[in-house]
């Protein structure tokens, strides 16, 4: 089984930064569109894919690729 390119998961999660308040957010929606969004918690995340990519299995790394530390958020 190979793994997935990053560019080719659904919902892509930028790296961390502790000095950033946000990470940037990819998502390709449904219908082929893509979007970015800045997010600084993972209640903003949830909100933000169940808007643009409904029924998107967050812990499910065919579908969410975190470029490093996943579920980490500044806090700023």
């Amino acid at each position: 089984m190979t793994t997935p390119a990053p560019t080719d998961i659904p919902v892509y999660v930028s790296a961390y930064n502790p000095q950033d308040r946000d990470r940037q957010v990819r998502i390709v929606r449904h219908d082929g569109a893509t979007i970015t969004e800045p997010c600084s918690s993972q209640n903003q995340l949830e909100a933000l894919v169940q808007q643009h990519r409904p029924g998107t299995d967050l812990n499910d790394p065919a579908q969410v690729h975190w470029a490093d530390h996943p579920g980490e958020w500044s806090g700023i």
